[in-house]
């Protein structure tokens, strides 16, 4: 009798399953789900703070005023870390999500809450994609002289803070409605 050699390799990794025993749900990291939240929450506030400050010197690149470059470089860095850092715990916390809240909860009772999460992940990968172009642009422009790039430049800030806080207050306005 031949087995495939995937079948073969769960019969070795999960023994329960070839038996037919009852498999209890785990899920990793599942007693961290709360504290994981609420540090997904603070660094979603870092990044809000950091990414709006930069949105209005950016803006004021516009009007000819050049006065706070370095402080709008160093906002730059600090939302790409949050960006990251804020992403990477989201993903973390997605299985705990995707079992107790939306499978249990949103999908049965509150579907609408179920599209909008999955809306405000879409902005929130698209944002990550734009995070990185912007953070690898303001390494090399030069706000005075690159008239050109400068409005793109821009315009990735302004749409960076608007995807920003859009992912921020669904976000918790989701985790109010029911949290991991």
């Amino acid at each position: 009798m031949f087995i495939p050699p995937l079948a073969l390799l769960l019969l070795i990794l999960f023994p329960p399953l070839a038996w037919g025993s009852d498999v209890s749900v785990s899920i990793v990291l599942e007693n961290w789900g709360k504290l994981l939240l609420i540090a997904h929450a603070l660094l979603g506030i870092l990044l809000l703070g950091t990414i709006t400050h930069n949105a209005l010197i950016t803006w004021r690149y516009l009007k000819g005023d050049f006065r706070r470059i370095n402080l709008e470089k160093l906002y730059v860095k600090v939302a790409a870390v949050a960006y990251g850092l804020t992403f990477t715990l989201g993903a973390v916390l997605y299985p705990n999500y995707r079992y107790y809240v939306r499978a249990l909860y949103f999908d049965q009772e509150l579907p609408w809450a179920s599209h909008l999460f999955d809306i405000k992940e879409h902005w929130a990968g698209i944002g990550l994609g734009l995070m990185v172009a912007f953070y690898l642009m303001s390494r090399t422009i030069q706000p005075r002289s690159d008239r050109r790039a400068l409005f793109f430049y821009v315009f990735l800030s302004l749409s960076l803070a608007v995807i920003v806080w859009f992912t921020l207050i669904s976000g918790l306005y989701l985790t109010s409605l029911r949290s991991v």
